[in-house]
């Protein structure tokens, strides 16, 4: 051995290389999180004596892969109703979660997840997808949130009211982290 590592060429490198896989230590497998926010306020400037409500649509691709663990989705609405805004206050907010194939265009009809808030605040909510069975066909999922709401930023407290949703998916895969540097952890699909 020692005499392959003092003689140039490939077969020096493939001895030390080996020598240094062997002194590191075993690598741990745990789990990462990624965090999409599709959270929304809606806001207008206060200059209306009557505030307009204002219609927000917000997509996200998910991209959910063999090793993907499990999808949690965090879900909460804020309606402001001491402010009434006469016949036409119709306060929403609609989520859908459609599984997609790899291209993100064939979605399924069916949604995964779907919640609809209508005029009144919806209590907060985590909900939790396994994706360890093979009942999920993998893709590009799409999360698209669509709401209607009311908010007002005057400057004056008392009377600014700001209608929102919360919503928070947390896609979770394994990783590897090696004991040489573990604030660093890499998903185990870049190993493929």
């Amino acid at each position: 051995m020692f005499l392959t590592l003092a003689m140039p060429g490939c077969l020096s490198l493939v001895v030390g290389r080996e020598m240094m896989e062997g002194a590191r230590g075993k690598p741990e497998v745990l789990n990462v999180a990624e965090q999409f926010d599709l959270s929304h306020t809606f806001v207008v400037d206060g200059t209306d004596f009557v505030p307009e409500q204002v219609q927000k649509t917000v997509s996200q691709d998910l991209p959910i892969d063999y090793t993907v663990q499990k999808i949690v989705i965090n879900f909460q609405t804020t309606m402001n109703h001491d402010w009434v805004l006469g016949e036409q206050d119709e306060r929403y907010v609609h989520v859908i979660l459609l599984v997609c194939d790899e291209t993100g265009n064939n979605c399924e009809s069916t949604p995964i997840y779907e919640r609809r808030a209508e005029n009144g605040s919806y209590p907060a909510e985590r909900y939790e997808i396994d994706l360890n069975s093979d009942i999920y066909q993998r893709g590009q999922w799409n999360l698209t949130v669509e709401g209607r709401g009311v908010g007002t930023d005057t400057g004056i407290s008392l009377i600014d009211f700001k209608d929102s949703w919360s919503l928070i998916v947390t896609i979770i895969r394994p990783c590897l982290s090696f004991p040489e540097s573990p604030e660093v952890c890499t998903p185990t699909i870049e190993f493929d």
